[in-house]
């Protein structure tokens, strides 16, 4: 579609997806892949305090009021004081990447932005 996407410009288009290879489990899978492509699905890795109201901080200091966490997952707790995370961020507009990025390198200055990084993608997710 974003072959055409000139020619189907202020146009209603219908995709229908049917056929053996696509049942209703793979839906979740194919929304995953429509939302990195429209680069509103952002995964991270972080090293993420452990101490109460660490979580909070997150939300209110690195995510806009319609961003949504869809994973939140430790890695590895470093030591008492830090876990590496795994997180996903679901963006409301793929405009707000950019502000994502600098809020989240706030947070933790040496995290790693996995959609850049196709092996580590692999691997992870």
């Amino acid at each position: 579609m974003e072959n055409y996407k000139t020619q189907i410009q202020d146009k209603t288009v219908v995709c229908i997806v049917s056929g053996g290879n696509n049942d209703i489990n793979r839906m979740k899978e194919i929304e995953k892949r429509s939302l990195l492509f429209e680069e509103m699905k952002h995964y991270f890795i972080l090293n993420f305090p452990q101490r109460p109201g660490a979580l909070r901080e997150f939300v209110n200091e690195v995510l806009e009021p319609q961003d949504d966490i869809t994973k939140f997952e430790y890695l590895k707790k470093t030591s008492q004081n830090t876990g590496t995370v795994i997180i996903s961020i679901q963006l409301k507009h793929h405009n707000d990447l950019v502000q994502l990025k600098e809020h989240v390198h706030n947070f933790d200055p040496s995290n790693i932005y996995i959609n850049e990084n196709k092996m580590l993608y692999s691997l992870l997710i």
